[in-house]
């Protein structure tokens, strides 16, 4: 799937060094449920893991590749893939800081949101994030989701914290195809 800034490329071991470059900064992982994977070792476990569970079919694991610097600056994926019931979730979604606020984590979306409702025949596509994370609830309300509710205290994260998630949704007779989202600052080339 290519957008504008971005291509979101099936996941690889290849791209752990890219993510490495990235991935130290603690302020990434602050809203993560797993152990955060700062350092090569964790990394390639996180990888392994997403591969693992996309050959099983639970999971369709991407990585975010930069178009115009030719780099991974993140991971995403379409996660509990329900063919029975056209439902998947978007998730396990993390961008480097470097690229958060510019468009991309948005364009990103809108990819996987046109990929589940046009080619897997979706008809419900799910998000949910920490019901604290401010910032990720904007983020899934700016793309049309409305709130389904909150699951209190549903997961633990790596750090011990009961989390409470939001957990959002797009009807595919709510979304309009081909929304154009605002042009990131890497496309009006301010970056």
């Amino acid at each position: 799937m290519k957008g504008t800034n971005v291509a979101l490329v099936p996941l690889s071991l290849e791209h752990v060094s890219d993510f490495l470059r990235y991935s130290s900064d603690p302020t990434l992982w602050t809203w993560w449920l797993r152990q955060p994977p700062v350092d090569a070792a964790t990394m390639r476990n996180e990888v392994e893991a997403a591969l693992a569970q996309q050959k099983s079919g639970q999971r369709l694991p991407f990585s975010i590749f930069h178009l115009a610097r030719k780099e991974c600056i993140g991971s995403t994926s379409l996660l509990h893939i329900d063919t029975v019931n056209r439902s998947v979730e978007i998730g396990s979604t993390w961008l480097a800081s470097a690229f958060h606020k510019t468009g991309i984590n948005r364009e990103c979306k809108d990819l996987l949101l046109t990929y589940a409702f046009t080619k897997l025949g979706m008809n419900r596509v799910a998000l949910q994030t920490d019901e604290l994370n401010l910032r990720s609830r904007r983020a899934i309300e700016m793309l049309g989701a409305k709130l389904d509710g909150i699951l209190r205290e549903d997961q633990i994260t790596w750090n011990g914290r009961r989390r409470s998630s939001a957990v959002y949704s797009i009807l595919k007779s709510e979304w309009t195809p081909n929304q154009a989202p605002e042009p990131t600052r890497f496309a009006r080339g301010l970056a």
